[in-house]
């Protein structure tokens, strides 16, 4: 038998026109291989591999002819969506297109706008599944659920308003459709991205607070595409949930890298750990560009003045003749947190961990932390933290998940009525005015500025060598020095 060009035989007897396509030509005809079946009967299979060679080579020629190629793109794009709109109405697809005009592709591609209306007209109906799932085919190429096969390429609007409300129609329409038929997780359980998570997370030891945050970034990935094993999130998929986050009000441009930082995590972990992944690499997303640098975004320190009034402010409303709601127990805790934060540089619901047990002599040791666990002296200016953590100190409060939140929101509505509108003047302000009055001082290095307030950034390859302030003589003086200068008020 001799051998035909392009005629492949399976395994199974089935005769296939196999044939790549040109790499000139692959945007036209929207695929990298013609594989076609041609049968069983061999003779009937050569005819029909002549036809599609020749079908093919006169495609080809006119793609590579200027005269030709623009009507031939044309061709090629409207046979591919009106085979897409016959499959549709093969399968009872809503009459979403009729009395259209204009070509097939350019009808599909304003097809996203009507999501809306379409969705109201389908609700509660009994095929309402069928009619979304396809029209999510239809408009946005997505057939997860519907069938496989070629799709249909249209590119989203460029306008940037349009851009919003493509995607949010199509978030809308996928959410709805995960509420009549949620789509399962594929995979063996135990390689999906949450159980990988799992996994990364205790093998890397990583501290509380470190897991809670990478839970609740890729919770939110898991919620809209599902929980499957890490190929599954290809370039497409996590461009669509970047551009999701970049679409939430309520999400910073800053903080879509943060929901990118855990995955990239987990995929290169992954790849060391599995044979089978040892290729993975994660999709390459360009991040949203900053809106603001980080100095400019970040919280302002409090100048000597601001500083001072702030205080004066405090003590009027939760000092002992204040006249508030809050106990006066809890006033005295919140004036207590005010005055540690700004010696120690930690967060506020850091601060309602501290217990009597982390006080040994002078040294305060911060254990629950989102940064590092430290040892920093205690300084002069809260020398009384000690007998306050005795008394029972933060007990109550640490009740209380929110209670960080809760002194935020009372700082915040002290201060502002009084003047201080500066929107990045807030709570947080304590550690940045903190960090501000260490700088100020003469020969202040970094690594002491590290030591106090537990960031390790910037050190490198020499944290394997170098021993931290807090463990040596020598630094535990330097800090206590640094921090016994400072004077607020």
């Amino acid at each position: 038998m001799a051998k035909v060009k392009h005629v492949v035989r399976t395994k199974d007897g089935l005769y296939r026109y196999n044939r790549r396509v040109p790499d000139d030509c692959q945007d036209a005809f929207r695929k990298k291989l013609w594989n076609l079946s041609l049968g069983r009967d061999y003779d009937q299979a050569v005819i029909r591999a002549v036809e599609f060679r020749q079908q093919h080579d006169r495609q080809i020629a006119r793609l590579r002819n200027p005269e030709t190629a623009e009507r031939e793109k044309v061709s090629q794009a409207t046979s591919r969506a009106s085979a897409r709109i016959a499959e549709m109405e093969r399968r009872n697809a809503p009459e979403a297109i009729e009395g259209e005009e204009g070509t097939a592709e350019g009808v599909l591609g304003e097809l996203w706008r009507r999501i809306p209306q379409i969705m109201t007209d389908a609700r509660d109906e009994p095929n309402e599944y069928h009619q979304l799932s396809v029209m999510q085919t239809m408009a946005f190429g997505d057939d997860s659920r519907t069938f496989g096969g070629d799709v249909l390429e249209i590119a989203p609007p460029a306008a940037p308003v349009d851009r919003m409300l493509y995607d949010a129609h199509k978030a809308m329409l996928g959410q709805r459709l995960e509420q009549l038929a949620p789509l399962p997780d594929q995979g063996r359980p135990e390689m999906r991205l949450q159980a990988m998570l799992e996994r990364y997370t205790k093998v890397q030891a990583l501290r509380p607070a470190t897991v809670s945050h990478y839970q609740q970034m890729v919770r939110k990935l898991v919620q809209h595409f599902g929980n499957h094993p890490l190929p599954h999130y290809d370039r497409d998929r996590l461009r669509q949930y970047r551009d999701m986050l970049v679409n939430d009000p309520n999400i910073s441009t800053q903080s879509v890298e943060k929901h990118f930082a855990p995955l990239k995590a987990i995929w290169n972990w992954a790849a060391d750990e599995y044979d089978h992944l040892a290729d993975l690499q994660f999709p390459r997303v360009r991040m949203p560009k900053r809106e603001t640098s980080i100095e400019e975004a970040r919280w302002q320190a409090f100048s000597d003045a601001e500083i001072k009034e702030v205080w004066h402010l405090l003590n009027k409303a939760w000092g002992p003749d204040a006249k508030s709601r809050i106990t006066p127990r809890r006033r005295r805790a919140f004036l207590m947190a005010i005055r540690v934060m700004l010696y120690t540089g930690l967060r506020p619901s850091e601060v309602f961990k501290l217990q009597a047990r982390d006080i040994e002599g002078d040294v305060l040791t911060i254990r629950e932390t989102k940064t590092t666990g430290r040892r920093i002296p205690l300084s002069k200016h809260i020398h009384d933290l000690a007998p306050f953590l005795d008394k029972g100190g933060f007990d109550a409060e640490r009740k209380s998940k929110t209670i960080g939140n809760t002194l935020s929101d009372y700082f915040r509505d002290i201060i502002r009525p009084a003047g201080f509108t500066n929107d990045r003047h807030v709570l947080y302000s304590m550690k940045d005015t903190l960090v501000d009055r260490l700088q100020r001082q003469d020969g202040m290095s970094d690594d002491v500025i590290r030591g106090i307030i537990g960031h390790v950034s910037g050190q490198g390859k020499l944290r394997h060598y170098k021993t931290r302030m807090g463990d040596t003589a020598h630094g535990m003086a330097r800090m206590r020095e640094a921090l016994d200068a400072i004077e607020y008020w």
